[in-house]
């Protein structure tokens, strides 16, 4: 069995059992094994990454000084620039176009309507104005009729 010592810095060490010892230390070689191998991936890592790093940005800088993207630059703000013009143009037409047929559609409402004989709109709420302004002066006639009436005198 195990027996724990303690020291006079207040560490204990462990006396282990021989049979326990050699595959304890074999672990522990083989923890200082993979730790040294983890080590090394880490660092070819870090390199590769590093590499690849300038790699991209070798590749960014000689992209950045070909003509081809800035002549394509170049070419896509014209292109910007002139689809903006044209989409104005064509906004501008569409109002046109849009403030003529509502023109049209109003001449061809307003014929209709004298054709058939029907009351156009403004005809109909002036009618309705003038309606309300006879049925409250109806009102008015009625509530004063009301006060007016005299009493009901009782003969005797």
């Amino acid at each position: 069995m195990a027996e724990v010592q303690r020291n006079g810095s207040r560490r204990a060490t462990i006396k282990m059992p021989e049979f326990l010892r050699e595959p304890i230390e074999q672990a522990q070689a083989r923890l200082v094994q993979i730790e040294e191998n983890a080590q090394k991936a880490l660092k070819d890592l870090v390199v590769r990454g590093r590499e690849g790093r300038k790699e991209l940005e070798a590749l960014v800088t000689k992209l950045s000084r070909d003509e081809r993207v800035a002549d394509l630059k170049i070419r896509i703000e014209k292109l910007r620039v002139t689809g903006a013009e044209r989409a104005d143009e064509w906004r501008d037409k569409a109002e046109v176009f849009r403030a003529e047929a509502l023109e049209r559609v109003m001449e061809l409402q307003g014929k209709a309507v004298s054709f058939l004989g029907v009351a156009t709109r403004e005809q109909v709420e002036e009618l309705h104005r003038e309606l309300d302004r006879l049925a409250r002066k109806i009102e008015k006639q009625a509530k004063a009729r009301k006060v007016r009436k005299p009493a009901v005198r009782a003969e005797g």
